[in-house]
């Protein structure tokens, strides 16, 4: 599989206001799994939004990342925590064929399996996020369903910080082959006058439950538990957001090529 260029992800241009606006409540629901372990592997980890609490827990993460912008941000954003900076690995690559050369009791995506842009692409990254688990190991990832409806650029959220106010927007067109392309606008002000104006377009793919299942299933993972938020509400149709939680099962012949012991993870 060819490596797909940063820039179709969306972020290359605006890595540096992203955190502004992820305000997803879902540092504490990922943060559960790395509570009974001693690593864990975090896929697209961005700007480490997730993974710096996590190692301030004493949890060592591994982060896979495919964007060098954010990257960069991750990057400057450890200099502000000296005291984690030797339990986080860094790692320049994608989901399908990073190799961290090593295996982990969990795995999670956290707004990453939507970058995914086919089953192919999903099918690959799954198979080589098994090889990263051990026998029993868990990945858990969320995906934001019905993707595939056209908006206009709209405002979709104003931050205040300081002197400056962040303004963000966005729009979606739908794409031949399940994709989409998400548009964002990022302004700046300062004092009431327009500073900067950031502007960025990505990809991502549309997927739905079934088919989940069904990647799931083909590449050796069972599912264990579906949630409909990062509270663990039991998911329903009709749900916006699906948060997967699946277990690997190390293949027919029960033999990992990266070698490994064996865990499982409690639900309670």
């Amino acid at each position: 599989m060819m490596k797909r260029p940063a820039s179709d992800r969306g972020y290359e241009k605006v890595a540096h206001l992203y955190d502004l606006f992820d305000q997803k409540e879902n540092i504490a629901f990922f943060s559960q799994y790395a509570s009974c372990v001693e690593e864990i592997l975090d896929i697209g980890a961005g700007t480490g939004r997730i993974a710096i609490p996590i190692a301030e827990q004493g949890v060592a993460v591994t982060c896979v990342e495919p964007s060098p912008a954010m990257r960069r941000v991750f990057q400057q954003k450890l200099t502000q925590f000296p005291h984690i900076r030797d339990r986080i690995t860094l790692i320049a690559d994608d989901a399908h064929s990073f190799d961290a050369e090593r295996t982990f009791p969990v795995a999670f995506l956290s707004g990453t399996f939507d970058h995914l842009l086919d089953d192919d692409e999903r099918r690959t990254s799954l198979i080589n996020i098994g090889r990263h688990l051990i026998p029993h190991g868990v990945i858990v990832f969320d995906i934001f369903l019905g993707l595939m409806k056209d908006t206009p650029l709209s405002p979709a959220g104003i931050v205040q910080n300081g002197e400056r106010e962040f303004r963000r927007f966005t729009a979606s067109r739908s794409l031949p082959g399940e994709m989409q392309e998400t548009q964002l606008v990022f302004e700046t002000y300062h004092h009431g006058r327009l500073t900067e104006r950031v502007e960025d377009r990505g990809l991502v793919g549309v997927t739905d439950r079934a088919r989940v299942h069904s990647l799931l299933r083909e590449t050796g993972f069972v599912v264990k538990a579906e949630f409909g938020d990062y509270q663990r509400t039991e998911f329903h149709d009709g749900d916006s957001l699906l948060i997967m939680e699946a277990e690997w099962l190390g293949g027919a012949s029960g033999r990992h090529p990266l070698g490994g012991g064996s865990w499982s993870v409690s639900n309670d």
